[in-house]
């Protein structure tokens, strides 16, 4: 089984309607940019960690689970569409 080298933690970010959960790796510093990786359909954020793990130590890496994948539940009344700008949030 793969063994993580770099741990990650969850946090949730309150946009609009929807609790996000982010991963985060790495601590938040004015030093660095933030590098934000996002999973395509049918993934989630934590399919990253082999990715985290081949970069250097001292990013600070932040991955969404998008709506209806991993921790970010659908809440709320069903919606047929997605408004560009919470991506941004």
């Amino acid at each position: 089984m793969y063994q993580a080298q770099r741990a990650s933690r969850s946090e949730f970010v309150p946009v609009r309607n929807l609790n996000y959960h982010v991963r985060v790796w790495g601590d938040r510093s004015e030093a660095v940019t933030p590098l934000v990786l996002v999973h395509g359909w049918m993934d989630v954020a934590a399919s990253w960690q082999f990715v985290v793990d081949a970069l250097k130590t001292e990013r600070w890496i932040i991955a969404p689970d998008w709506r209806g994948f991993g921790h970010t539940r659908l809440e709320g009344p069903a919606v047929d569409s997605y408004w560009f700008p919470d991506y941004m949030a």
